[in-house]
């Protein structure tokens, strides 16, 4: 998984990328859950390339990527 953005906040570094365990059928938002991310947090999903919804299915070798809204001035 590769987390760009405020997103990075929560892990409990600063690298950008994570390997994440996961459950068969879980998806993108029980992920956010189980990481404690909040979903309106995340803007955009991108799997292997490709923008995903949060209903995505996660499944083995995917690279998963967070996306969150740019701010600051």
């Amino acid at each position: 998984m590769r987390v760009r953005g405020h997103a990075r906040e929560f892990f409990p570094d600063q690298r950008e990328e994570y390997d994440y365990e996961f459950s068969e059928g879980q998806t993108v938002s029980d992920m956010l859950a189980a990481l404690g991310i909040k979903s309106e947090l995340v803007m955009r999903v991108v799997v292997d390339g490709a923008v995903a919804p949060k209903s995505h299915v996660l499944r083995d070798g995917e690279v998963v990527t967070l996306l969150t809204p740019v701010s600051g001035g």
